[in-house]
């Protein structure tokens, strides 16, 4: 019986020197303090990054509705009595006319939709490295599916302007895409990414040929690759 006791009592005391320390305890919570005042800046920045991407559409958008209020009154225009104007003539502007208007509305749509998703943020599993970023972006391509490129650029907004008119690829026009198709569709990396800190530069060859090279800078975000110039 007193083998027993002295038996749990030394369990018991082993148990206790296994425990952590009050110095072990106030460094984890420090430590989960600090991992969550970093998650709150990550977040707020994010909303920085949302707020000027929809004030650049607004702005954008308001353009575009301007232009759209005077394609509007050319088309009533064509549409009023014209002295010695054949009716052949009045149908081909209304036709062009109309064609016009209707690429207006088209982009005015999109990007009234654009603005309507800006909160909906997204990350994948090729964002994990460099590389697979990259190469995304010549699938993306290949495949001609722009559907994820608005959540593959900068989320809080620091990236130059043509990495943010990449984002907007899905909207716009089919000459625009096409280009990127091109550049990049049969593209390769060349050598391994230049890592320092939370940047990467990937030097690419591109073109129809892959005979163009150019370096893409990435950006890592809490862990994901993001596109942040071009």
């Amino acid at each position: 019986m007193r083998f027993r006791i002295i038996t749990i009592t030394c369990l018991s005391i082993l148990i206790l020197s296994c425990g952590k320390t009050k110095e072990e305890i106030k460094l984890e919570q420090l430590q989960t303090e600090h991992n969550k005042e970093i998650e709150r800046i990550h977040l707020e920045k994010i909303e920085v990054g949302k707020s000027k991407m929809k004030m650049e559409l607004t702005k954008e958008l308001e353009r575009l509705n301007k232009i759209m209020e005077q394609e509007n009154k050319k088309l009533d225009e064509i549409n009023e009595f014209k002295l010695g104007r054949s009716s052949s003539t009045k149908d081909k502007e209304l036709s062009e006319q109309n064609k016009r208007i209707y690429f207006l509305e088209t982009v005015i749509s999109k990007i009234e939709n654009e603005i309507s998703e800006l909160n909906l943020t997204q990350t994948y599993d090729f964002q994990d490295s460099p590389k697979q970023l990259v190469n995304y972006l010549f699938e993306m391509a290949q495949n001609k599916d722009f559907s994820k490129m608005r959540h593959l650029c900068d989320p809080y907004g620091e990236g130059d302007n043509e990495s943010r008119s990449l984002c907007l690829l899905e909207i716009h026009e089919a000459g625009s895409q096409q280009r990127y198709i091109e550049t990049f569709q049969n593209g390769r990396i060349i050598g391994n990414p230049i890592l320092e800190d939370n940047e990467a530069i990937v030097e690419i060859a591109t073109g129809p040929n892959s005979d163009r090279l150019i370096k893409i800078n990435l950006i890592n975000r809490m862990g994901k690759w993001y596109v942040y110039s071009l």
